[in-house]
């Protein structure tokens, strides 16, 4: 079996078990500053804090990087108190409002054009970014073909015997982006998936009795992790 037919696979599984995932992480008219925001404060659509957000990306210093960035980090702590874990994201928030305006200007919805690797280099160098973050903010907020690395998808790949432990970094984007064919909707859909079977069965210890992945284990059970 094919990585790529195993990775549809387990694609279809889950989402006979689960809701299809929200597609909108944010209202479809936000800017990509404003989406790349909510990414990074963890606020979605459904989430109780999306209205409060949503006023604070219109008439508060949040609003445009160059604001962001003129905005001391006390005063952006007291902006963002409203937002659950804000006030602790204040100092990311302005590290990277100043690295979009390295990157783009003042430009709230501007062209991705670099690749994905040169975006990933420079967004990890910001204290306050893991790999995974950064990775989920490329994918879900710029639209780039690159595949949140977290605990949770390492854990399903290697419990499955579909990667080996140890591997690298590249490697593990690589079988992801790779067998999931480069395709934005459905690394998008994959990730969200894999994050609710890892909240309801993959955690630090596994609990595959009734997982909708159940079926694709090795004979012998979970791999070790």
């Amino acid at each position: 079996m094919t990585i790529s037919t195993r990775l549809e696979q387990a694609i279809v599984q889950l989402q006979t078990r689960y809701q299809p995932p929200d597609h909108s992480t944010a209202d479809a008219n936000d800017s990509g500053w404003s989406r790349f925001l909510r990414i990074l404060l963890g606020i979605s659509a459904s989430h109780p804090a999306d209205e409060t957000l949503t006023d604070l990306l219109v008439s508060s210093p949040i609003a445009t990087p160059s604001a962001a960035t003129g905005t001391s980090a006390g005063e952006l702590v007291e902006i963002l108190k409203p937002i659950p874990r804000g006030p602790q994201k204040a100092s990311v928030v302005r590290a990277v409002a100043a690295w979009w305006l390295t990157q783009f200007g003042d430009e709230l919805s501007p062209e991705w054009s670099a690749s994905p690797s040169s975006y990933r280099e420079s967004l990890r160098q910001i204290r306050g970014l893991g790999p995974a973050t950064v990775d989920e903010l490329l994918l879900f907020a710029a639209d780039l073909p690159v595949f949140p690395i977290d605990r949770t998808a390492l854990r399903v790949a290697i419990r499955h015997g579909w990667i080996d432990w140890p591997i690298e970094d590249d490697d593990a984007q690589s079988f992801f982006t790779s067998g999931l064919d480069r395709s934005i909707p459905v690394m998008k859909d994959f990730s969200r998936l894999l994050s609710i079977v890892g909240d309801d069965f993959c955690g630090k210890e596994p609990h595959c009795e009734g997982c909708p992945l159940q079926s694709m284990l090795p004979a012998s059970g979970p791999r070790e992790c």
